[in-house]
C-alpha cells in the first residue's frame, strides 16, 4: 500500500492549502485502491477536513496530535512519521507539503522509489548563506561534498524501511543535540543527515517535479509553490490561480468534446424528430445554435464531476442528454441514472445514442419523478435537480434527492433564477443545513450548488 503523507498544523490557512492539494489529487492524481492519504493533524483541523465535500473516508486516514501549536513543531511534525501507529500499513511513503498541487498520475512518482534512500527535489545549495539547507550544521564538512546541490524537505519519497526509519531517528537526535534556531526548522537537519549518510537522490525527480511553474501544459506530476514557513497567503493565491487555470483547460476541452459529439450524433436526431429543442446548458429555448448565455453553468457542471471520487450520479430531467453527456465526458468513473418524463420525441433516441456510446455508464427511468424516485434505493455522490418547474414537483424532487444523499453528496439545483424555485431552494438550504463547496465555482444565476 502506498501513502501520501501530509501534515496540517498551526494555522487554519494550511487547511485551505490542503483542500487545494486534495482537490488536485482527486482530479488529476489517479489515486487507485493501492494508495491512501494519511493526514497528521489536530482534532480541530481533522473535524474541519471531515466536514468538507472533498473528504473521502475510504481514501483519507488521520493521525492526531493536539500539542503542535507553533510553526517549528508544525514543520518538524513530518519527522514523527515512524512513530505513528498506522505507518505499518504502508510500503512507500510520499510526503507532500500543503503548498503543492498534483497535475498528473501520482503513481509515476511512486514508481521511482526503488532503493532505501530519500528521493527528493533539488533546491538550493548546502553552502548558501541563507542557511535554508544547513550551512550552519555542515560547518567545514561542506567542503567534503563536490556536489553541493541541496533539496527541499517539502517533497520526500521513500520506502517504509528500517534504514529510513533509522535516518529519521538520526535527524530527530540531531535536532535535540544541536537545537539551532534555523529559519527553515526541519529542512536543514534533513538535508545535513541525508548528505552525511549518503541516503538521498535529488536528481531523479527532476522529470516529475517542478517549482514555481504556472504552465498549464506542463508535463510534470507535482507543482511546488515554495516559500518561507508561516507565509501562506501568496501561496494560496498562486495555487488557486494555477488550479483554476488547469481546471479551466480541462473543462474547456470537455465542453468542446461535448459540442463535437452533439453536432455529430445528437443534433441530427433532434432535427429528424421535428420537435423544437427545449432550453439546455448549450442552447436557448427552441434553438439549436450554441450560446455563451449559460457558459458558467456549463463549466460548473463539468467542474463538480472532475473529482474522481464522484462515481454514482443521478440526474432528474434528461431532456436531450446534453448535461448528461458533459458529465460522462468529464469523469470516466461516473455512472448516471437519469429520470425523465419522456415527453419529447427526441428524448429516447438521444438516450439510445448515448447508451450506444457509454454503455452501462448510463441508464434512464421514464415517468413522473414524484413517483419514480420513491422506488429508488441507491445513494448518490451527486444529484442534478432539473425536472419539473412547478413548486409541487420541484419540492418533491428536492425532498427525494435529499433522501438519496449521504454526507458530502453534491446537489445542483437548476433554474435557480426562477423566483419560486429560488425561494423554495433557499428554504431547503436552511432546513437541511446545506453548505458551499470547498472548490472555486463560476458565478451563475441559473443554478445553485451545495453539498449535504
Amino acid at each position: 500500500m502506498n501513502c501520501i503523507f501530509c501534515c496540517v498544523f498551526n494555522q487554519e490557512k494550511y487547511v485551505t492549502m490542503f483542500f487545494l492539494l486534495l482537490e488536485s489529487i482527486f482530479i488529476y492524481g489517479n489515486l487507485d485502491e493501492n494508495t491512501k492519504i494519511l493526514v497528521y493533524t489536530s482534532t480541530t483541523f481533522m473535524n474541519i477536513i471531515k466536514q468538507s465535500h472533498l473528504f473521502n473516508n475510504e481514501k483519507i486516514e488521520f493521525e492526531i496530535n493536539d500539542t503542535y501549536n507553533n510553526i517549528d513543531k508544525a514543520c518538524k511534525s513530518r519527522l514523527d512519521l515512524f512513530n505513528l501507529p498506522s505507518i505499518k500499513n504502508y510500503n512507500k511513503i510520499l510526503y507532500l507539503d500543503t503548498d503543492i498541487l498534483v497535475k498528473d498520475d501520482i503513481n509515476k512518482i511512486f514508481d521511482v522509489c526503488k532503493e532505501d534512500i530519500l528521493y527528493v527535489s533539488e533546491e538550493g545549495e548546502i553552502h548558501s548563506n541563507t542557511d535554508y539547507w544547513g550551512k550552519t550544521l555542515f560547518g567545514n564538512e561542506v567542503n567534503n561534498y563536490d556536489d553541493k546541490s541541496a533539496f527541499t524537505s517539502g517533497i520526500l519519497l521513500f520506502n517504509s524501511s528500517e534504514k529510513i526509519k533509522d535516518l529519521f531517528n538520526k535527524i530527530n537526535e540531531d535536532i535535540v543535540k544541536r537545537p539551532y534556531d534555523l529559519s527553515f526548522h526541519d529542512q536543514p537537519y534533513i538535508v545535513y543527515n541525508a548528505f552525511k549518510y549518503n541516503l538521498y537522490n535529488n536528481k531523479v525527480l527532476k522529470s516529475l517535479v517542478v517549482s514555481c511553474d504556472n504552465n498549464v501544459r506542463s508535463d510534470k506530476v507535482v507543482h511546488h509553490f515554495p516559500g518561507g514557513p508561516g507565509v501562506y497567503q501568496h501561496k494560496i493565491d498562486e495555487m488557486t490561480i494555477f488550479l483554476n487555470n488547469i481546471k479551466d483547460f480541462t473543462i474547456n476541452n470537455n465542453i468542446n468534446k461535448a459540442k463535437s459529439y452533439i453536432d455529430i450524433n445528437l443534433l441530427p436526431i433532434i432535427h429528424n424528430c421535428g420537435e423544437l429543442l427545449e432550453e439546455n446548458i448549450f442552447m436557448i429555448h427552441h434553438t439549436t445554435y450554441y450560446t455563451d448565455a449559460f457558459l458558467n453553468k456549463t463549466k460548473n457542471i463539468s467542474n463538480v464531476v472532475l473529482n474522481k471520487n464522484i462515481k454514482n450520479v443521478m440526474e432528474i430531467g434528461f431532456n436531450s442528454g446534453f448535461s448528461t453527456l458533459l458529465m460522462l465526458l468529464s469523469n470516466p468513473n461516473i455512472c448516471i441514472s437519469c429520470f425523465d418524463l419522456g415527453q419529447h420525441k427526441y428524448t429516447m433516441p438521444c438516450y439510445e445514442k448515448l447508451k450506444e456510446t457509454f454503455g452501462s455508464r448510463i441508464n434512464i427511468i421514464i415517468g413522473d419523478s414524484t413517483k419514480t424516485l420513491q422506488n429508488v434505493n441507491d445513494i448518490y455522490d451527486l444529484i442534478h435537480i432539473d425536472g419539473g418547474h412547478s413548486t409541487e414537483v420541484a419540492n418533491s424532487d428536492i425532498i427525494n434527492s435529499y433522501k438519496l444523499s449521504k454526507e458530502g453528496t453534491i446537489l445542483i439545483m437548476d433554474d435557480y433564477d426562477f423566483t419560486h424555485l429560488h425561494d423554495l431552494w433557499d428554504n431547503y438550504i436552511r432546513k437541511y443545513n446545506l453548505k458551499n463547496l470547498h472548490i472555486n465555482l463560476d458565478v451563475s444565476p441559473h443554478h445553485d450548488i451545495k453539498y449535504v
